[in-house]
């Protein structure tokens, strides 16, 4: 099983999140039928943000990527903003649906130029706001 490139949709979604800053996060989901990673939802940097909006767009029982913009606030006070590639692929999940996302990741992330920090979450303890402060460097 190999797998299946992104479509030009993620690319300029992404573009836009990057660098017209105008998404909190993207997410993204294979379409086997089409044989594609296309976009699935796009957050809005002007709506009302929670970190539960984010595990919302992650089923229990379903692979997703999703790109993350995750903002915080260093000792200084400085904001500071990164780029997170976040593979959500739930123990949950059949192997063959596993081994597809596995295989598909590369591509998208080597399509979306400009990703700070990657995360691979297999359940919902795994991504958590303090998991994104910490990797940004930030936090303990």
């Amino acid at each position: 099983m190999s797998g299946v490139l992104p479509t030009d949709a993620c690319k300029a979604e992404f573009a836009l999140l990057k660098n017209g800053r105008a998404y909190k996060f993207i997410t993204f989901k294979i379409d086997e039928k089409a044989g594609v990673v296309d976009v699935l939802d796009v957050h809005k940097k002007t709506d009302e943000f929670t970190f539960q909006m984010v595990l919302d767009k992650l089923p229990a029982d379903e692979p997703r990527y999703l790109v993350l913009d995750w903002e915080v606030e260093n000792a200084d006070g400085c904001q500071l903003s990164k780029i997170f590639f976040v593979s959500w692929v739930p123990d949950t999940v059949k192997a063959r649906t596993k081994m597809l996302y596995a295989s598909s990741k590369q591509a998208l992330r080597n399509a979306l130029e400009g990703v700070h920090l990657d995360h691979q979450c297999t359940d919902y303890d795994e991504i958590t706001p303090e998991e994104f402060n910490t990797r940004s460097g930030i936090g303990k």
